[in-house]
């Protein structure tokens, strides 16, 4: 195909491979959402996606692997999610705060995050090897939130007497408790608590 012939409404195979892929995702995490972890089976998601069984089986080989392949998704999105809003925000402690209001802001809108819980949440109830990989995420969130408390340190709107590890650990603390919390009481008040954060 050449660059020329880019117009055409005919996709590349890394396209619908991309495509097809993303489809899976979407569809397990609407699965996890209605039937739990146990219940996330790649008959079920394949159906949801409208692809072979299969497929599933090609893209990710194991529940293992669509596990691991799912965290990345969603963590990628709540990250690109993150790096956009901070771009607006002018000092270190406003960028924590826009950080932490766009997850509330996430597990009020978007069920692919709450899906990410749903996972979290299985994977420590049945004290399932899978945890690792949320371990791992949760590791580059912290980075992250150290990388702006530092920020915030250095611009002299966060105290320079913080420690930004644990300071970014009790923050990532809250958020997972949030989360947790909504899968227990959809009705809680998200709204009135992401205004007390932008308030800090």
């Amino acid at each position: 195909m050449t660059r020329a012939s880019k117009t055409s409404p005919r996709l590349t195979q890394a396209e619908r491979r991309q495509q097809s892929e993303q489809g899976l995702l979407v569809a397990a995490a609407e699965v996890v959402l209605e039937f739990g972890y146990t219940g996330a089976t790649f008959d079920r998601i394949s159906e949801r996606a409208g692809y072979s069984r299969g497929l599933v089986t090609l893209r990710f080989g194991s529940k293992d692997g669509l596990v691991a392949a799912m965290i990345e998704f969603l963590g990628a999105q709540l990250e690109d999610l993150y790096r956009q809003r901070l771009e607006t925000a002018r000092t270190g402690r406003e960028k924590l705060r826009d950080f932490v209001d766009v997850f509330m802001a996430r597990l009020d809108e978007d069920h692919l995050t709450r899906a990410y819980f749903v996972l979290l949440a299985g994977a420590l109830g049945n004290l399932l090897p899978q945890a690792r990989y949320f371990l791992g995420q949760h590791e580059k969130v912290k980075q992250l939130l150290a990388e702006l408390i530092r920020e915030g340190m250095a611009d002299g709107t966060i105290a320079a007497t913080s420690d930004p590890e644990t300071a970014a650990l009790a923050i990532g603390c809250f958020q997972l408790g949030a989360a947790i919390q909504h899968q227990l009481d959809p009705d809680m008040p998200l709204e009135a608590m992401r205004a007390f954060v932008r308030n800090l």
